[in-house]
């Protein structure tokens, strides 16, 4: 099989990129599972109120499901949303991982999931600072809802991330112009 050979070649001449490819798998696993236990535990709660005590990780909204059902809807979809956005990252950084050859590092196909990756933390960042807005919204009309900081991640550091990210897409997207004319030329 011509993965197998590849991924055993990639482990002998490139052993740190897949002891971190292993890593950001790691991470991408814990992200899906945890979209897919708040997706379950959410789908559950319908039916069962008060499973909203405990959706994930101490998560109670059980307080707003009664007060308002769909802000509690609302809540949760960004919730998801987030998650699956930072799982969908990782997911792409394993592709760039996987594809990525330090003896020829720049390629035309890296560059552009670099870029996609910027684009995703960036568009992470303004989903937590819209969702951050929704909670404090909901919190100054007296819904009971708990700091949910910590399940979300601040904004601050997915934008910051984006503009290094794109940075270092710029520099791949020149990496493969000045590749391709060394290629020409010899």
């Amino acid at each position: 099989m011509k993965w197998e050979k590849e991924w055993k070649e990639k482990w002998v001449t490139q052993p740190g990129l897949m002891l971190i490819t292993i890593v950001i798998w790691s991470i991408f696993i814990g992200l899906c599972i945890k979209a897919g236990a708040l997706l379950f535990t959410f789908i559950y709660s319908l039916f069962k109120p008060i499973v909203a005590k405990d959706l994930f990780e101490g998560l109670n909204l059980y307080g707003l499901l009664n007060q308002h059902f769909w802000n509690y809807v609302g809540v949760i979809t960004f919730l998801l949303i987030i998650t699956g956005q930072k799982a969908y990252m990782f997911y792409l950084m394993i592709l760039v991982f996987l594809k990525i050859n330090l003896i020829h590092p720049f390629s035309k196909e890296v560059s552009k999931k670099i870029s996609e990756i910027s684009y995703v933390a960036f568009q992470i960042g303004l989903t937590i600072i819209l969702a951050s807005a929704y909670f404090k919204w909901l919190v100054k009309r007296s819904f009971d809802i708990p700091a949910l900081g910590g399940y979300i991640g601040g904004a601050f550091e997915y934008l910051l991330m984006a503009a290094l990210i794109y940075a270092i897409a710029q520099i791949f997207k020149r990496g493969v112009e000045i590749q391709s004319e060394n290629e020409l030329t010899v």
